[in-house]
């Protein structure tokens, strides 16, 4: 066990990690997963904590928690490419255990396909214009 890197901080941090649970909870203002709410089984359509991903091991930051859409619109993603960044997302998210009811992995891979051909479709069609 190693003492948890926060400045200030004398806790220890529970291997692998850096930081202590309390350190992590308060940089990310959030709680564990042991103890957050399962996903709701219908879709608000508005905020929710779905979309946030925990970072507890930055390359150099401290622990953080991203928002999806905060990077969808940090990198001008185009609807196409917002899409299939979202259909990663939660096929993810089915993988560890945090999935929506009746998704599937299978599912959303074909929406990064579906999604991945109109790029390819609105690409050529750029190239076909400049020609």
């Amino acid at each position: 066990m190693t003492q948890c890197k926060h400045i200030g901080c004398s806790n220890t941090a529970a291997e692998p990690y850096d930081y202590c649970i309390e350190c992590f909870i308060k940089a990310n203002n959030r709680t564990t997963s042991a103890t957050k709410p399962a996903p709701k089984d219908t879709s608000s359509g508005g905020n929710n904590d779905y979309w946030l991903i925990p970072v507890p091991h930055p390359k150099r930051l401290d622990p953080y928690t991203a928002e999806t859409e905060d990077i969808i619109e940090a990198l001008g993603m185009t609807f196409q490419e917002g899409e299939a960044f979202k259909a990663i997302i939660r096929k993810c998210k089915l993988r560890m255990g945090e999935g929506k009811p009746g998704d599937s992995e299978i599912r959303n891979a074909e929406k990064v396909a579906h999604f991945g051909g109109r790029m390819v479709a609105m690409e050529q069609r750029k190239l076909e214009c400049t020609t």
